[in-house]
């Protein structure tokens, strides 16, 4: 099977988890995209988060990678998780993006759907090294 490789910022504020919702989807995902060539992770990261966003990104640290499947591929995704700070106000400006929202606990009786990886290994993650209290 085919492998994707994107670089997400996990952007915590209030114990909420920040998603995104592309144009047209149901699904909500995580912040960032795929490398360019010449990029390290971080350059790929600050680059998507002004892109989408329009505001700058303090990486506070490497969280790990995750893999599970795509939701929007047939493919294996590996996620390069970073604990992210955003600088600025957000201002949504990538036109393939509908809306952003920060995400709590409670996500599932509001009917938001996260992608196998956000919410069988990322969650998890983020509890047990005290990231958010769930």
């Amino acid at each position: 099977m085919r492998k994707i490789h994107k670089i997400i910022a996990v952007v915590v504020k209030d114990n909420k988890f920040l998603m995104v919702r592309k144009v047209g989807k149901d699904m909500w995902t995580s912040l960032g995209g795929r490398i360019e060539q010449g990029e390290t992770e971080e350059e790929c990261l600050r680059r998507e988060i002004k892109e989408e966003f329009n505001c700058e990104a303090e990486i506070v640290k490497r969280l790990g990678d995750f893999e599970d499947k795509a939701v929007f591929d047939e493919a294996i995704v590996r996620l390069s998780a970073y604990l992210v700070n955003l600088k600025g106000k957000i201002q949504l400006i990538d036109p393939e993006l509908e809306e952003y929202r920060f995400v709590g606990k409670n996500y599932k009786r509001q009917k938001i759907k996260l992608p196998p990886s956000i919410e069988n290994q990322i969650i998890p993650f983020c509890i047990k090294e005290k990231i958010i209290d769930w």
